[in-house]
């Protein structure tokens, strides 16, 4: 199982709490990644959370995989890039046998957004 935890609620910015449009960070990072996916044709759920209690690194992101490490993850721009970049390092976690990504191959968007790397449960 392989799926994205999405933080509804996270604050636009360090400074507001919605964006232009009313909608939260999390609203609006969750809206560029379904748009994302949609783009590039593959099925990978999103999962929205109200609260991921992260909230001094608004725009949380947890990478989850039942096989492989899961990864929380924050301080995202609410933008189609940083949803774009999310994608592109969690299809790298995914060739990996255990959901290690050297940092080399990892996208310059995703360097300093790591928090915790989580083991899988035992089977």
């Amino acid at each position: 199982m392989r799926d994205i935890i999405m933080c509804s609620t996270c604050k636009f910015s360090a400074t507001e709490k919605l964006a232009p449009d009313g909608r939260t960070g999390g609203e609006t990072l969750i809206a560029h990644m379904a748009d994302a996916i949609a783009a590039r044709g593959i099925e990978l759920p999103v999962v929205s959370q109200a609260c991921l209690w992260n909230c001094k690194r608004h725009c949380s992101v947890v990478l989850r995989d039942g096989a492989r490490f899961t990864y929380f993850t924050g301080d995202h721009e609410p933008s189609r890039e940083q949803a774009e970049a999310i994608l592109d390092w969690f299809a790298l976690h995914e060739q990996s046998e255990s959901g290690e990504v050297s940092f080399r191959q990892w996208p310059d968007r995703m360097r300093g957004h790591f928090i915790a790397r989580i083991p899988r449960a035992p089977a």
